[in-house]
């Protein structure tokens, strides 16, 4: 029988103010359940008590992703080997046993536990990307999350300006988080403020922010004198119009914010040391190329099976279910949906600047 390659297992199963652990020393089997407070400073008192009772071991550690802090807290101790696994393995594992579905955070602790104990060859070892990768990522993930709030806040401001002034969805452009939809629905917030204003005076905006065509610029005009309003109520408008202009000034802020993501992730990337494998790739320009940076990371020997298990951990490759005569194949649902969204994103690039990926395309498009 093979020795287990860790001295003492611990299962970590945590909530928004506690840690309940389950620890388990692997040569006698004994076992301990333990609750800790979360907070930084409980985390290290509990870890030096730990290495105190247990020195020189080897520690093995399994808890779900996402752990927050509790991944980058953990990772610095050198003899802790850490297993983050996906919540839908711990919640299959549970109902194996427990059919009731019923759930409690000791006992998931202790599944934790056993499964790092009985199943560690399975289960990977939490590799930390260097300092430099690192640094790409987050920016490249929270420029995202950015992304998603700023559009967020424009489908609000649609549906706000469609319930009292529907004509600005003209009027201000059809992306509301540009500069020329914010600033127009800040100077003229309702359709009786942007009829005051002479046709100069809007010439004028619209030129000052960029749209200098002369056949959109009379249309507008034409529109803003013909229009009618929706509600002549002035108190219902003023309402409306404290919100957009709320909204307005949120897009405003959250552009900058990109803006000043957009800068700080081309200076990473510069500075990266993979810079040049990345920007090398057809079709990966200033924005792909981080991107795929971030997906692929630095440490890309994890990727053993090379291109398969990299299709299979972004989401790529498909699912096929097979039972008795019956073949069933659906795309991939748990996977990193940023990192999927990548590669389909860089696979549509890259048949415009690839002639293998252009000549692999149509002949997949003639085959069906």
């Amino acid at each position: 029988m093979n020795a287990h390659p860790y001295d003492l297992v611990i299962g970590l199963d945590r909530s928004d103010k506690k840690a309940d652990l389950c620890l388990i020393v692997t040569a006698t089997g004994q076992r301990r359940s333990v609750v800790i407070d979360t907070a930084p400073e409980a985390l290290w008192e509990w870890l030096a008590q730990l290495r105190q009772q247990h020195p020189g071991a080897h520690v093995g550690l399994c808890l779900e992703q996402p752990a927050v802090h509790l991944i980058p807290f953990l990772e610095a101790y050198a003899w802790i080997a850490l297993h983050p696994i996906n919540p839908i393995t711990l919640q299959k594992y549970r109902e194996a046993f427990v059919t009731s579905r019923a759930k409690d955070d000791t006992k998931d602790a202790e599944y934790l536990a056993d499964l790092l104990l009985t199943h560690h060859g399975k289960l990977p070892v939490w590799a930390p990307e260097d300092s430099a990768t690192r640094g790409v990522q987050q920016l490249v993930l929270h420029r995202r999350a950015v992304v998603d709030e700023r559009t967020g806040l424009s489908n609000r401001l649609i549906a706000l300006l469609k319930q009292y002034f529907p004509q600005a969805l003209v009027l201000a452009g059809e992306e509301l988080w540009r500069p020329l939809a914010t600033a127009f629905l800040l100077k003229w917030p309702s359709l009786p403020a942007v009829q005051k204003a002479k046709p100069a005076t809007l010439k004028q905006f619209y030129h000052r922010h960029g749209s200098r065509s002369t056949q959109l610029q009379d249309e507008r005009l034409a529109l803003v004198a013909k229009a009618v309003a929706v509600t002549d109520e002035t108190a219902m408008i003023g309402s409306f119009v404290l919100r957009v202009q709320l909204v307005c000034r949120q897009l405003q802020l959250v552009q900058r914010s990109i803006t000043e993501f957009d800068r700080q992730i081309a200076a990473a990337y510069a500075a990266h040391p993979d810079r040049a494998i990345f920007a090398s790739l057809p079709g990966a320009g200033p924005v792909l190329g981080p991107r795929l940076l971030a997906s692929l990371g630095a440490n890309r020997e994890r990727f053993a099976d090379g291109a398969t298990q990299l299709q299979r951990y972004t989401g790529v490759a498909p699912v096929t279910k097979r039972s008795g005569g019956s073949c069933y194949i659906h795309r991939r649902y748990c996977c990193p949906k940023f990192h999927r969204q990548s590669f389909h994103e860089y696979a549509k690039e890259s048949v415009l600047w690839s002639r293998w990926a252009g000549a692999y395309y149509l002949q997949q498009r003639t085959k069906g």
